[in-house]
């Protein structure tokens, strides 16, 4: 029996025009309904287990690997919208590299690119050089030596904020799928902040961004069982979080 799996890699399932900003139930319903059904089809096929990741990718709209004993297949959101004829063509593509098939998920492509694929922030925005901590450098190191190499994520340093009165937490790093982009608190860029500490806050986000979230039974579970395990592979994974612990209070009153 052929094993398939969907996920969606966003905050949420993305079924129409960015910039929609009430999404009704039922399209959300069918949405998830038309992933599965492209996860099942093109199982069958290639003939081989699947796991169909649907992105908001800018740059890349279709790629696939082997990913464990299954292939990883990625594919922006604007195929559930396609008919059968780019659903064959996919599956001849990914099957033979069939040069047909290519020009016309091409052809689907760039007919639907510019109502389904958003202009994301400058790149000349982005600001990764702080004063004491180089965020492109750790990145790409970690990229080394715990991605296979090159990773296609951007990342910036965030804006200061005002603290809230009695704060008692800080969220140190998100990352946005849809800009593949990871920011990180500027209250990291202290002298006193060590170099290990956030290379473990910008592995996480990292890991983010390599490990989607993954869909069961409607919710998306961001912190897996697998995510965890991965996380805790970091060589600082539980010094990070000693330091965390010990100096959580001057990180609230550095901000």
């Amino acid at each position: 029996m052929l094993q398939l799996s969907f996920e969606f890699a966003g905050e949420s399932p993305p079924i129409a025009e960015r910039g929609v900003a009430e999404r009704r139930e039922d399209d959300l319903d069918r949405a998830y309904a038309r992933a599965s059904d492209w996860s099942r089809a093109l199982a069958e096929r290639l003939g081989q287990p699947i796991r169909l990741v649907v992105t908001d990718n800018r740059s890349t709209m279709l790629s696939a690997r082997p990913k464990g004993e299954r292939l990883e297949i990625r594919l922006h959101h604007m195929f559930l919208t396609a008919d059968e004829d780019v659903l064959d063509a996919v599956g001849d593509y990914l099957s033979d590299s069939d040069a047909r098939a290519a020009g016309m998920i091409d052809h689907f492509i760039e007919e639907n690119r510019a109502r389904f694929v958003a202009s994301g922030p400058s790149r000349e925005a982005l600001r990764t050089e702080g004063l004491h901590h180089d965020l492109r450098a750790i990145a790409d190191d970690l990229a080394r030596r715990h991605f296979g190499g090159e990773v296609d994520v951007r990342i910036t340093w965030g804006k200061r904020v005002q603290p809230k009165r009695r704060q008692r937490s800080l969220q140190l790093g998100t990352y946005l799928p849809e800009d593949r982009l990871i920011r990180i608190h500027p209250v990291l860029d202290q002298p006193w902040v060590p170099c290990f500490f956030v290379q473990a806050v910008v592995f996480h986000e990292m890991l983010h961004h390599d490990m989607p979230a993954v869909v069961q039974n409607g919710r998306r579970h961001y912190h897996t069982r697998a995510f965890r395990t991965r996380e805790r592979s970091f060589e600082y994974h539980s010094a990070a979080q000693q330091w965390q612990k010990e100096n959580l209070w001057r990180l609230l009153r550095g901000q």
